[in-house]
């Protein structure tokens, strides 16, 4: 008996010949994957180290959120094994991996946890790696978090950053093809290069005001983003003057008498909400405490004086959309405050990067205040 689809040619409906055309499909695809994918593979990671890993990677532990959300946007979440507290703390984003076995603070890994972690019996088979920010001369970086596992043997450490725009698309296809993962990788880096241009487009001809950006203040110093921040590589391309470039290091400290001098344009205060996903929109108690640190943004001494706090253009931007694979939605919202003109809709872009995560848009939250 015969059965005739019409857009397919005549196949025979026997299920010995079923079975056999099946086991063909699955031999030639897997046959297919395996010559994709040849191992041992070699990569060179960004913290310029050769890596080789030895088979496809099956089990991942991840030492901070940015990792965390590189894999889960890839679709490998189901391989993560072990998170950093940093993870953990956002479970709005992981909510599949918040039970997940801890592996200590991001910025101080239980190495000894990771070893139990991989081991698998009496032995660790090499299916495993670990992904690390590069950090260099920092205990928590690439190099000196693989020499801590050293004893273990067969961990394979790959130091991978995650938020530096610069090195986002880089990063992203090489996780592909560590994970086997193009595709998805492909996807992701497509998106993020639209919307990124999307940004470029509307700024390109504008003239870039001054900006400060603060992140903390402790005994009289401000933390604030110098050349080679991702916070500052943000501010360039959405046509932003950071008034720290040319200050030494990524992260340096000023005196708030230094920002006084410099008269900036905009002001933007940079603040956690961990453990949720921004803040209540207000009135609530989220928008009490964000009035208050901005009132005492204008209240410092001198503060009348800056063109800033003049035009009434000091704001609070959430923490968590400015590092990460969702710099681009951080990105959107700072072209946003700095050109209020601009057609562009963070929202939707924020939206669109949460389907990735396979995560709802919070619909009473808020990212910046106050709202643009």
């Amino acid at each position: 008996m015969y059965i005739q689809n019409q857009h397919k040619p005549y196949i025979q409906e026997d299920s010995s010949t079923i079975k056999l055309t099946v086991y063909i499909l699955l031999v030639t695809l897997i046959t297919v994957s395996y010559v994709c994918a040849e191992y041992p593979m070699t990569i060179t990671d960004s913290a310029g180290r050769e890596v080789t890993i030895q088979m496809p990677v099956e089990r991942i532990i991840v030492l901070n959120s940015d990792a965390a959300e590189a894999v889960t946007v890839l679709g490998a979440a189901d391989k993560i094994v072990g998170i950093s507290d940093s993870v953990k703390n956002k479970a709005y984003y992981f909510p599949a991996l918040k039970n997940k076995q801890s592996i200590g603070k991001w910025n101080e890994p239980d190495c000894e946890m990771i070893g139990e972690i991989a081991r698998s019996g009496d032995e660790i088979v090499p299916n495993i790696i670990v992904i690390s920010y590069t950090y260099p001369d920092r205990p928590y970086g690439a190099l000196q978090v693989a020499e801590k596992l050293e004893a273990f043997k067969n961990i394979t450490v790959v130091g991978l950053d995650f938020y530096k725009p610069e090195n986002m698309t880089r990063e992203v296809e090489l996780l592909g093809k560590i994970l086997e993962k193009e595709e998805a990788a492909t996807r992701y880096v497509e998106w993020y290069e639209t919307r990124k241009e999307s940004v470029n487009r509307p700024v390109a001809e504008k003239s870039a005001p001054r900006v400060y950006v603060e992140s903390g203040s402790k005994g009289g110093e401000l933390s604030t983003y110098g050349a080679g921040s991702g916070t500052s590589q943000l501010l360039s391309i959405a046509k932003g003057d950071n008034i720290a470039k040319d200050l030494k290091g990524a992260y340096p400290k000023v005196g708030w008498e230094w920002v006084v001098s410099q008269n900036p344009d905009v002001i933007i205060k940079i603040l956690s909400s961990a453990p949720e996903q921004g803040w209540d929109k207000p009135p609530s108690s989220d928008s009490t405490r964000l009035e208050n640190t901005l009132n005492e943004i204008l209240g410092r001494a001198g503060a009348a004086s800056i063109n800033a706090v003049k035009n009434d253009r000091v704001y609070i931007v959430n923490w968590e959309i400015l590092f990460g694979l969702d710099d681009v939605v951080g990105l959107t919202y700072l072209a946003k405050i700095l050109h209020p003109d601009v057609n562009l809709d963070p929202e939707s872009v924020y939206r669109e990067y949460l389907q990735f995560l396979g995560v709802d848009y919070p619909e009473d939250r808020i990212f910046v205040y106050p709202e643009v």
